[in-house]
């Protein structure tokens, strides 16, 4: 179990470097809550719709994923993500998340930043 979400993970920092939302919301539970350095909860699906698509301060960027570790039902993934806010600003950022599955989806999400919340 625990290598298929780890592939699930990787495949979600693929999708959202390609900007596919679509792909992206079908990997979320529709009760998600994701804890986020620098934002309030989101909560829900219609909530993580609303922060990818309005409220997300990155408006383009690179992950790259320098390691995954999966035990049952938990992912944790570290990295580094290059990009450009809306403001134009380009930041380099990295991050650890942490998913948590319930029925092969995430159900929760909790993301630390080392530098600064984007």
């Amino acid at each position: 179990m625990g290598q298929n979400h780890a592939d699930t993970v990787q495949r979600y920092y693929e999708l959202v470097d390609a900007a596919d939302y679509d792909a992206i919301f079908r990997m979320f539970c529709d009760d998600v809550v994701y804890e986020r350095g620098g934002t309030e909860t989101i909560v829900g699906l219609d909530g993580l719709i609303r922060f990818y698509l309005t409220d997300r301060r990155i408006a383009a960027g690179r992950h790259s994923v320098e390691s995954i570790l999966a035990d049952d039902d938990w992912v944790a993934a570290r990295g580094v993500l290059d990009g450009r806010l809306k403001s134009g600003e380009l930041v380099t950022v990295r991050w650890a998340d942490f998913h948590r599955f319930r029925n092969d989806k995430i159900w929760r999400r909790y993301t630390y930043f080392a530098d600064q919340p984007v």
